[in-house]
This record gives structure tokens, C-alpha cells and sequence, in this order.
């Protein structure tokens, strides 16, 4: 009983959060498209900040693991690969199989998986958190650009993926903090209780805007590929990795920073992607919708049965 209370006080800020955005669109408190522009004010402006000072102020000591970032991209790379060669062999309609693909390794870390390290681990496994984020995310890009540009038949251009990266403000906040964190730089006072501040408003509207933009429209045609993606990303491919991460010794903070990097929902940018390439669109806004929804419940059950096994 301890660990499902456990489970459920990790779980239940992400949700109610999210839960407050639904019910402000429900109550149309605002214009639609003022959501949209709180969506890109979080990517741009908020989530910087959020990602920067939890890896500033953290331990050195304490975050650091060549070993827990080396499984994360391996790990990653290596799903990519098996998911990429099983799509293109079981689903011969390419914009689908864009989708099917880019839902199997690309999670939404970004967005959820800070404020839900917050509520399970201490600082360290934020901060641990963060720089995976910074490690990932520009992974995640590349494979994402390599998928959609060749299931529409293009070849993905080095300088385009690079210049996207070099662009994406998380991957800019991220090594600015590593920066800082390795020189042991300082802000004064005042500064570091601002950037703080601007951090924690970040992660509760990121989750607020999250939770505005679910819609459900034109789903039921699609309904058994939605619940395909769904079982793929919240309890497929965390089952395969979290047991790799187990066989291979980790525990505790370690395997719930992995936890978080692969059963997270599908990633929201997957849309604005899928729609640039051609992919379909349709299905991948469907996925992030459903998936954001299901990984509440699907991530409630992971960390119960991990802090059963005494896993972490």
C-alpha cells in the first residue's frame, strides 16, 4: 500500500496540472488560439530557464553518469534501428509507417519529464534529468528528420538537421548550464531567484497548455492505430528498455531518469514534424493526444511495480 501511495503522489501533480488546462479550454475562458502562442511561449521563453537551473544549481557530485547517458542514447539508437527495420517491413504505406516510427522512440521529455522527476526524485535526479534531456532531445531531431525524410522518399540534409539543432532553445539552455555547472559560475542573488522563478512557471504552464491542447476530433477511424501507438509507447518499448536498464544494474535515481525518457507520452513537436514531411499527420496528433492522456495511468502503474520489485 506504502509504494501505491507513492506511486500516486508522483503521478497526481502532473495530472491535476494538466487537468487545470482542460478545464480553462472547457470553459473558454480565453481564444483558442491563445493556447497555441502559450505553447510556443513555454518552448521559447519558459522551459529555457526550467532546464538551465536545474542543471546550474545542481551537485556535480550528484548528476554526472557516463554510464546512465551512454545506456540512454544506446538504448535509443538501438530501439530506433529495430523499430525503423520492423515498420519498413510490416507497413507499406509510408506516411503511416513515419508515424508508427517516430511514436515508437520519441518521447516527450521535454514537456513532462521534468515536472514529474520533480515530484519522484530529489535535485540530483533533476538535474540528471535535464542533461538527459539535453542529450536526447537533439537525438531525438535527427532520427525524427531521418525518418519522415525517407519514408517520403527525400534524404535527409546534414546542414538542415544541424542548423535545427543548433536553433532548438532547450539544447542552448542545456549546455549553458552544463557550462556554468562545470566552471562553477555564480549569478548574483536577485538573478538566481529570477531565472528560478521563471523556471517553475514554465513547468506548471507548460503542463497547463498541455493539457488545453488535447483534443479527440476524427479519431475513431483510427481508433485501433491509436491504440496500437499507445500500447507501443507507454508499455512496449518502457518494458524492453527499463528491463535492459535492470539486467545491466541500475537502480534507484538512475532507472527512474530512464523510466521518464522512455515511457513519457509521444512528443508534441512529433505533429508540426509529421505535418512538414508529409507523414500522417492525422494519426501522430491523435497519438500525442491519447498518449498524453494514457501515460498518466500507464506511468502509475510503472513506478508501483518498479518500487514492488525494490527497483527503485
Amino acid at each position: 500500500m506504502e509504494n501505491f501511495l507513492v506511486s500516486i503522489r508522483c503521478i497526481t501533480p502532473v495530472l491535476l496540472t494538466m487537468c487545470l488546462g482542460i478545464w480553462l479550454r472547457a470553459q473558454k475562458l480565453v481564444p483558442e488560439e491563445v493556447y497555441g502562442n502559450l505553447s510556443t511561449l513555454c518552448f521559447h521563453g519558459l522551459l529555457p530557464f526550467q532546464l538551465f537551473y536545474n542543471i546550474y544549481s545542481a551537485q556535480v557530485e550528484g548528476v554526472f553518469s557516463w554510464q546512465l547517458l551512454l545506456f540512454l542514447e544506446g538504448g535509443i539508437l538501438l530501439w530506433f534501428g529495430v523499430n525503423y527495420a520492423l515498420f519498413s517491413a510490416v507497413e507499406p504505406d509510408h506516411r503511416r509507417r513515419g508515424a508508427y516510427i517516430q511514436n515508437s522512440f520519441r518521447s516527450n521529455i521535454a514537456v513532462v519529464g521534468v515536472s514529474l522527476a520533480q515530484t519522484m526524485m530529489g535535485a540530483a535526479g533533476v538535474a540528471s534529468i535535464s542533461i538527459a534531456t539535453a542529450v536526447l532531445v537533439p537525438t531525438f531531431n535527427v532520427l525524427a528528420v531521418i525518418t519522415l525524410e525517407s519514408c517520403r522518399g527525400g534524404r535527409a540534409r546534414p546542414e538542415e538537421t544541424v542548423r535545427m539543432i543548433l536553433k532548438n532553445p532547450l539544447i542552448r539552455a542545456s549546455v549553458l548550464g552544463i557550462v556554468c555547472l562545470l566552471l562553477g559560475f555564480r549569478l548574483p542573488g536577485p538573478v538566481d531567484q529570477a531565472v528560478k522563478n521563471i523556471g517553475n512557471a514554465g513547468s506548471v504552464m507548460t503542463l497547463v497548455t498541455l493539457g488545453a491542447s488535447l483534443r479527440l476530433e476524427g479519431a475513431r477511424e483510427n481508433l485501433g492505430r491509436i491504440v496500437f501507438c499507445n500500447f507501443y509507447r507507454l508499455l512496449l518499448s518502457p518494458l524492453i528498455l527499463v528491463t535492459g536498464a535492470c539486467l545491466l544494474g541500475f537502480r534507484g535515481d538512475h532507472l527512474g531518469v530512464i523510466l521518464i525518457c522512455v515511457a513519457t507520452p509521444t512528443a508534441t513537436t512529433s505533429y508540426p514534424m509529421a505535418l512538414a514531411c508529409d507523414s500522417d499527420h492525422e494519426l501522430t496528433a491523435q497519438v500525442v493526444v491519447t498518449s498524453s492522456l494514457g501515460f498518466c495511468l500507464s506511468m502509475l502503474i510503472w513506478i508501483f511495480a518498479l518500487k514492488q520489485l525494490g527497483l527503485m
